[in-house]
This record gives structure tokens, C-alpha cells and sequence, in this order.
């Protein structure tokens, strides 16, 4: 974590000190165009080198679920770790970074430093888009009709991207429209309304202009900007507007969700939902339910980011052992390289399939394996079920969740890496009915959000609910069902004001220390030491 201490102004600073992508010199001694590299003076000249620009944001925003190299970030599946579902290794003695403050919410102030990294990156990618917005209304550019506003539309969604982000972790933070050419120390945090209105500027700019065909090929398309303006308008109380954006989702033949079998692996043993993570299936042309996915290739320059869910989701099967003491499983390319950092609750492991155990696919032995098998092949146990000591369930043997696992096979071979490479999704057709479904429920029609939660239950052949037993819990137990390992569930928490309470209903680690006021993480004491021409007001309780 050496870079922990880098903070919006001088990621600007820098930025301009170094004439980097985004940035420009203005020396006369360096008024000659450069020819050999990039550059602003001979990049932001046509479509294509705002294009160029626009993949930057893709690759940042793809960083906040992989390590991707970034200077002290962590993933976004280690940022799941922080909620209601997962204990956090630091309990268990084998992750000792304190930044991983999860397991003790009594160390959490505002020098960690995922604080500070979520902050920066966030912030890069504004920076990003703001240029590409101001750059982009040259009167020196000859622009065919539609190509600005395209360009525009998708820069004005990854600054929605980052704010919704921002709003949520920190609450209100300062509003930046504009782009920055020189340090600046008196920055003020807008009201979290204010923020959120200017979320939804942002997106409803970019679902009027936004391509409305979805190439299905890791590209945005106007179903995006409505999935988040559907989330957004919740937050705003704006109930009719939020369902009205998951409507024109639902209501576009290009989506719907999957009910029979599909793409790479279906003549495999497996059912339907299994087969939406396997690997090529994310951006199959058959799969009509992904709205967007995050590109993640091996052996591609620029696609071979550091994503390890399955190390730090998946238990340390490598410490089990046979009766005879022996090793029971081996490590190879189907197992990977699991290390149970992240440790689920009995919330996730048991509680919420307990009425459709036998009968709900997403609980299928497809889906959640439950069971494992010596392949060790100098065991005399061989082919024989691993039969766990009480201690080996705490971290080496627990449900593996195989949305983040290659079953048939990581492309690399098995290495000590623990990363997978496969497509992952940012946004899934699912959670469209989740979302509208909590917004008739806020509206208070129970009987419309239980006939969109189950259109998902039915597809996972579930119990269907009954109107009266629909509440905020109830969905957010259906999220857990649909999309975990998916979707950033502390970011869901925060945004409904309910981390600290389900944290201490469901996380025996980490709930005896969270407090009301860690809904909200602290403003990073680098960001408030900067700027001295301006308050920047911390949030309570740091």
C-alpha cells in the first residue's frame, strides 16, 4: 500500500506534471505536437481517439472487481467481504492487513486505506470523463450526426458510475463537472442529494443517446444507463420513475431472462443458471440476459487483470486430509486455487435456502457445491467424500460457489496465481425485476413486487412468494439467492442504510463492532489534510 497517500489533487498534479493521457502541457517549450505517442494535442482530434479515451474508463471501471495493478486497491469481491454474507480472514489469523478492517469495525478511521483507494480511483475516472466531455465540444472537431453525443452519453455514464459509487460509500462528496488543469484546494462536499440529482443528469443524458442495440461485446447500450437510473430513482423516492426505467428494459425484446439450457457446456451435466457463468456464455449472442459484462481475457494484452474470486471466495481445500493424514486434494486447473479469505455465513451457507433446499437451482449441486471428493491419487482414499472435522468447516471446507470457478478448467492451466479469466458481469437482466420489484414494494404495491420476484423464483423453480411476505429483508434475501458473488453487496446495504444492522444480525465476526455510523466509510484524512482553502467535512463518528 505505498501509493496510499496519493489524493485527488495530486492525481491532477501529477497528471499534468507528466503529460499523461489526459492531460495537457501548455510550456511553449512543448508546443510541437507529438507524433510518437499519445497525447491529448493528437488523440481528442476524431471519433476514434475519443473512443480510445472511453476504453480507459472501461479498463478503471473493470478495476474496482480485479486488482488490475492499480496502486493499493483492493477487488470488489474483497469489498463484499465488508457486509451482511462473509466473515472477514483477519478473525481467522491468516490475513493480518489491517486495511481489511472488516473483522473489526473499531479500526476503521480515515487513514485505511480502501478508503482512500476507492476515493482515488473514483475520482480518476470523473477526471476522465470530465475531459472527454469538455474536449469533446471543440469547435475544431468535425463531428458526424449522433457521434458527439455518443461519446458523450458513455462518459457521462462512467461519471454516473463513479458517483453512485462515491454517494453511497462516503455520502455526500464534492461535485466535479469540469475539467481540472491545475491543483485545487478547496474542494466542498455537495449535499447527497445534490449528488444523486446529478447522477440522474448524467444518465438521462446517456439513455437518450446511448446505443439502444446491445452487441452483447462488453460495450454500453441504453439498458445500462436505465439499470442504474432504476437504482437511482429508488434512492430519490422517485417510485414510478425507477419503475418506469426497469419497464423499458423489461419491455425490449433484446432481454429476457434464460429458462433453457445454452452456449459452451450445455450438453454438459448442469441447468440453466449454471450455464450463464460458464466460461464464453457471458457474451454468447444466445444469452439475452446480460446487459453488460466486464471484458477479462487470457493471455490478451490489457485483458489479463488479477481477478481472483476464486481465491478469495473459494474454502482452502488444500489443507484437507484423508483419515490417514494424508493429502485429500491436490490442487490442479478445476479447483484452482481457493484460499477462503472470505469465509460465508451461515446466512448464505444454509439459512436462505432453507424453504427450496432440494427444489431451488441456485442451490443445485451445479451452483453451490457442497460436497468434495479425494483426488489425491496416493490416498488409499481415494475417489472417496472428504468427511470435514468441526475445525476444517471454520475456513477448508465450506459451500463453493462455482459462478466463480472454471469446472470444466481454467484457460491457463492450473498456476499459484489463484486468478480466473472469464467475462463477468456488471449487469444482469435479473436484477432489473429485483429492482423494480423493491420500487413497487416502496411504493407500497406488494402484489406487483411479488409477481416480479417471481419471475426470477419461478426461473429457479423456487417457491413462489406471497405479496404479504414481501418486505426490503425478503429481497434482499432473493439478491442474495440471484446474485451473489455478482453483485457489491455492501454498496446495496449502504444505499438502503441497513449495513450495520444486517451485519449484526448475520455476522457474528464483524457484528459485535459495527456501529450505525460505518453505514458510510470515512472520508480519507489525506483528502481533508490537502485541502486547506475549503472544509472538508469528515463523517461522523471518525
Amino acid at each position: 500500500m505505498k501509493n496510499s497517500k496519493i489524493n485527488i489533487r495530486q492525481v491532477i498534479f501529477f497528471t499534468i506534471l507528466l503529460c499523461t493521457f489526459f492531460s495537457a502541457c501548455n510550456d511553449d517549450y512543448l508546443e510541437e505536437v507529438p507524433k510518437g505517442f499519445l497525447s491529448p494535442e493528437n488523440t481528442f482530434v476524431n471519433k476514434e481517439g475519443f473512443e480510445s479515451a472511453i476504453s480507459d474508463l472501461y479498463r478503471v471501471s473493470r478495476s474496482i472487481i480485479s486488482q488490475d495493478k492499480l496502486p493499493g486497491m483492493l477487488s470488489s469481491e474483497t469489498d463484499k467481504t465488508m457486509e451482511a454474507l462473509y466473515f472477514d480472514g483477519t478473525d481467522f489469523g491468516w490475513f493480518n492487513d489491517k486495511i481489511l478492517f472488516m473483522a473489526d469495525y473499531s479500526t476503521l478511521n480515515s487513514d485505511n486505506a480502501m478508503a482512500q483507494n476507492f476515493w482515488i480511483t473514483f475520482y480518476t475516472m470523473i477526471k476522465g470523463a470530465n475531459i472527454i466531455l469538455e474536449r469533446s465540444n471543440s469547435d475544431s472537431l468535425n463531428w458526424k450526426e449522433g457521434e458527439k453525443e455518443e461519446i458523450q452519453a458513455k462518459a457521462k455514464f462512467f461519471r454516473a458510475w463513479a458517483y453512485r459509487y462515491l454517494v453511497y460509500l462516503y455520502g455526500g462528496v464534492p461535485l466535479i463537472d469540469e475539467e481540472i488543469s491545475g491543483p485545487k484546494l478547496d474542494f466542498v462536499r455537495s449535499p447527497k442529494e445534490e449528488v444523486l440529482q446529478f447522477i440522474v443528469d448524467d444518465l438521462e443524458f446517456a439513455t437518450q443517446f446511448l446505443p439502444v442495440t446491445n452487441n452483447r461485446d462488453g460495450r454500453l447500450s441504453k439498458a445500462a444507463a436505465d439499470q442504474l437510473l432504476a437504482e437511482i430513482y429508488i434512492s430519490q423516492g422517485k417510485y414510478d420513475q425507477s419503475i418506469a426505467a426497469a419497464s423499458r428494459i423489461i419491455g425490449d425484446g433484446q432481454y429476457h431472462l434464460m429458462t433453457e439450457r445454452f452456449g459452451n457446456y450445455s450438453q454438459e451435466p448442469g441447468d440453466v443458471f449454471w450455464d450463464l457463468f460458464r466460461l464464453g456464455n457471458q457474451n454468447n449472442p444466445a444469452n439475452k440476459e446480460v446487459i453488460l459484462a466486464w471484458q477479462f481475457e487470457y493471455n490478451v494484452p490489457g485483458g489479463d487483470a488479477e481477478l481472483r474470486l476464486q481465491r478469495i471466495w473459494g474454502p482452502f481445500l488444500e489443507r484437507l486430509k484423508d483419515p490417514d493424514g494424508n493429502l485429500a486434494i491436490l490442487k490442479d486447473k478445476y479447483l484452482g486455487r481457493p484460499v477462503g479469505f472470505s469465509r460465508i455465513s451461515n446466512y448464505l451457507e444454509y439459512n436462505i435456502w432453507r424453504s427450496d433446499w432440494d427444489n431451488d437451482i441456485r442451490n443445485s449441486e451445479y451452483n453451490i457445491q457442497r460436497k468434495f471428493y479425494i483426488n489425491n491419487p496416493d490416498s488409499p482414499f481415494f475417489g472417496q467424500q472428504i468427511m470435514p472435522t468441526p475445525t476444517d468447516t471454520v475456513r477448508n471446507i465450506y459451500a463453493y460457489i462455482t459462478k466463480i470457478t472454471h469446472v470444466h478448467g481454467a484457460p491457463q492451466g492450473y498456476d499459484t496465481s489463484g486468478n480466473i479469466f472469464k467475462d463477468i458481469y456488471a449487469m444482469r437482466f435479473a436484477e432489473t425485476y429485483l429492482l423494480r420489484a423493491e420500487a413497487y414494494l416502496d411504493k407500497g404495491d406488494k402484489v406487483s413486487a411479488a409477481n416480479d420476484l417471481n419471475v426470477i423464483r419461478n426461473r429457479a423453480n423456487a417457491t413462489p412468494v406471497n405479496p404479504e411476505d414481501v418486505d426490503i429483508d425478503y429481497i434482499l434475501d432473493e439478491r442474495a439467492r440471484e446474485l451473489v458473488t455478482e453483485e457489491p453487496r455492501r454498496l446495496t446495504l449502504s444505499r438502503l442504510g441497513l449495513l450495520a444492522e444486517r451485519v449484526k444480525k448475520y455476522n457474528p465476526v464483524s457484528g459485535p463492532t459495527i456501529q450505525e455510523f460505518n453505514n458510510l466509510l470515512p472520508i480519507p484524512q489525506t483528502e481533508i489534510d490537502a485541502n486547506v482553502e475549503a472544509e472538508l467535512t469528515q463523517n461522523p463518528g471518525y
